[in-house]
């Protein structure tokens, strides 16, 4: 009896647990993908698999295709047979679903592709064959053409079997015999029109593209200029071979505005990086280590002078007063390089701007220097000690000020420069690295420090 009253017990508790998977199965297909995947990389791995299998193909693919952590998408990707992966590989967005193709290696391409269906298998071996940061290596295949020839009828039956996602329904792309894109017509046009009339009659024949070779930058930015919900993509027969959506121009910026800002903090930054929690202490030292010895070793340079020269600067407590132009200086040159970066990457400024930009730098600068004349001037003032030679104090209050208005200047001019120089040499304007313009204004705030004294006080008469 205590046999027969366990089993009845273990069977309740299986009907439980099952009558829950089916709950949270019911939750997990109708909640957005984005969430499901975030609270599945919090789960266990093992939970992960069983709640997993519990879903649809089309939802596996979905949610498999936006996991931020690559380990778990592999992980996933050897507990499954590769006949059941292939079904949730093809119903992955093209362009994710390429990004994890190449991060296999050639034995497990050699494993996955037999097993899949002949369109999903071009798609992979095409978009496989650009590079990365080209408009060719981050297109989708998702979406719909229809014959210029075609009739409305003929092109809407066209479209169901295209079957390309709601989203991307908005365009229909309309090609020649060949395949060379001709045109464009929106779903709102195709619908109203009468079912017998000729798509060659209605279709828009100005569009906008990008080629399968430029730059994912520049295609990101033409998407941004034309407002743009996607943008063919072009080989160089001027066929149609994929799309660049507006969200994938949206992920793009941002990831280039986080590596030129990065770059510009004086960090390396790498793509795909992990989270910051997960990289270790050591990459992080790696990733730093660079900028932070050249600022290092320059910084050496400034101050071998100012020890050099420490009797120079003995007199009247004048050593005193020069980190405060350095450190001024230095805020200004990053602040300014900072706000010239931030609108290249936007868009607002070309490098035709560049005398425009210096001007209205130079004139900022001016009026911020005779702010700060007046402020140290008092704070000169004010922490100078009593002293017969008043008139020499003030000397050297205006000798401080003055070195203060001239560091402003300079420093914007260089924030202002460096930005500029780098993208001029076809260079990464980020090149421009905070660390960087902090040590050039130093070294620059010691030499202007030392001419104006020179020439105002000459302390020592060694000038």
């Amino acid at each position: 009896m205590k046999l027969k009253g366990e089993n009845k017990f273990f069977k309740w508790m299986r009907l439980l647990n099952q009558q829950q998977e089916k709950r949270l199965a019911y939750c997990l297909e109708r909640a957005a993908p984005i969430e499901v995947s975030r609270f599945l990389e919090k789960q266990s791995f093992e939970l992960v698999i069983a709640i997993f299998r519990t879903l649809s193909i089309p939802r596996q693919g979905e949610i498999f295709a936006l996991l931020n952590d690559n380990a778990l998408q592999m992980q996933i990707y050897h507990a499954i047979p590769k006949s059941s992966f292939a079904k949730i590989f093809s119903c992955m967005p093209s362009d994710l679903r390429v990004d994890f193709y190449q991060r296999l290696s050639n034995k497990e391409h050699a494993h996955l592709l037999p097993y899949l269906n002949r369109k999903v298998r071009e798609d992979v071996i095409m978009l496989n064959a650009y590079l990365p940061d080209t408009a060719g290596g981050i297109m989708n295949t998702d979406f719909a053409t229809v014959l210029n020839s075609m009739t409305v009828e003929e092109a809407i039956a066209k479209i169901r079997e295209d079957a390309p996602s709601k989203k991307m329904l908005y365009y229909i792309y309309v090609v020649d015999e060949k395949m060379k894109l001709v045109g464009f017509i929106s779903l709102k046009d195709l619908v109203i029109r009468s079912p017998k009339e000729k798509i060659e009659t209605i279709l828009n024949a100005n569009f906008v593209y990008a080629t399968v070779d430029e730059d994912q930058e520049v295609v990101a930015k033409k998407i941004e200029q034309y407002d743009l919900v996607a943008i063919p993509i072009l080989n160089q027969e001027e066929q149609i071979v994929g799309i660049v959506s507006y969200d994938d121009a949206i992920h793009i910026i941002r990831v280039e505005q986080v590596e030129d800002m990065d770059k510009f903090m004086g960090i390396t930054s790498e793509e795909d990086a992990p989270d910051y929690l997960k990289v270790s202490s050591l990459q992080h030292l790696k990733k730093r280590i660079k900028w932070i010895v050249v600022v290092f070793m320059a910084s050496i340079v400034g101050h071998a002078f100012t020890h050099a020269k420490s009797a120079f600067f003995t007199p009247f407590n004048l050593i005193f007063y020069l980190s405060m132009i350095t450190d001024t200086g230095g805020n200004v040159g990053s602040q300014v390089a900072s706000v010239v970066l931030q609108a290249l990457n936007r868009g607002q400024l070309t490098l035709s701007d560049w005398a425009r930009i210096i001007l209205k730098e130079l004139r900022i600068a001016i009026m911020l220097a005779s702010i700060l004349f007046f402020l140290a001037y008092i704070k000169v003032f004010l922490t100078s000690s009593l002293d017969s030679e008043v008139n020499r104090h003030y000397q050297v209050m205006f000798v401080v000020a003055l070195s203060i208005v001239l560091q402003v200047i300079f420093s914007a001019f260089i924030g202002a420069t460096f930005p500029l120089a780098a993208k001029y040499f076809n260079g990464d304007p980020a090149v421009a690295a905070n660390p960087a313009i902090n040590t050039t204004v130093e070294l620059l705030g010691v030499i202007i420090y030392y001419v104006v004294i020179c020439w105002l006080i000459n302390p020592v008469g060694s000038c």
